[in-house]
């Protein structure tokens, strides 16, 4: 449980943008991306750390990247 609620999604207007692309791709914003909405500059830091990590020309392909990410989070008691 987070100790901040989530805002809904586009709530602060600087970044609606973001959630705009999130829902378009078919994709349900996280967590942690609602809650950073309070903190623009962190919240597309965080994204583009985010899109660094799964780029597609890694050594290790984005689908075992988000394998591991999935059993990690279930592992701890994440369900998303």
């Amino acid at each position: 449980m987070p100790r901040l609620a989530p805002l809904p999604p586009g709530a602060v207007p600087e970044v609606a943008d973001v959630f705009e692309k999130v829902v378009k791709s078919g994709q349900q914003p996280s967590n942690s991306q609602l809650i950073l909405q309070r903190k623009p500059k962190i919240l597309r830091a965080l994204r583009g750390l985010n899109a660094a990590v799964f780029d597609a020309e890694g050594e290790v392909t984005v689908g075992l990247k988000r394998l591991l990410g999935y059993v990690s989070s279930r592992t701890h008691g994440c369900h998303y």
